[in-house]
């Protein structure tokens, strides 16, 4: 890959992690939002492959861990970059995923990747069942619908590319 596009994806970051942290806050709707960091990090591992998934997963990870104020430094770095490095291995080179299978891809990946942080950060089972069913199910609701958007209106450029 050359700098242009990793340039390209570094603003790409950037701009999802802006939206995450203004825009997501204003889409939530009871306390629920779509995770736009995830969504870019299936969305570049399934074009790029594992390892530049698992590059911008550590990369995105991290960013949270720093962002976020929680005491599991950490635990945010290891889901994203195993979510990346997973998704990445369902590159396009090798397989070509359909809209509906990118979004099945989305909504694995954002539950691989929740039950990956809750268990390193060590919470007892009742308060995981309880979170699953609060914040996972409905964020991941709602991720896949704004992910199917992004991903549709993604592929309609590609196809006008070529």
């Amino acid at each position: 890959m050359n700098k242009m596009k990793w340039f390209k994806l570094f603003l790409l970051f950037i701009l999802c992690f802006v939206l995450q942290t203004t825009v997501g806050d204003w889409l939530k709707i009871f306390d629920v939002g779509p995770d736009f960091v995830i969504i870019m990090i299936v969305a570049i591992a399934i074009k790029y492959g594992p390892a530049t998934g698992c590059f911008w997963g550590f990369f995105a990870g991290f960013m949270q861990d720093i962002y976020a104020p929680v005491e599991w430094l950490g635990a945010h770095t290891i889901a994203m970059t195993v979510l990346g490095f997973v998704v990445g291995q369902l590159e396009e080179r090798f397989l070509t995923l359909n809209l509906p299978a990118k979004t099945a891809v989305l909504a694995i990946g954002f539950f691989v990747c929740d039950m990956i942080y809750f268990l390193l950060t060590g919470l007892e089972k009742d308060v995981v069942t309880s979170l699953f069913f609060s914040k996972t199910v409905p964020e991941c609701l709602y991720t896949v619908v704004v992910g199917a958007v992004v991903f549709h209106l993604s592929s309609g450029k590609m196809k006008r590319r070529v």
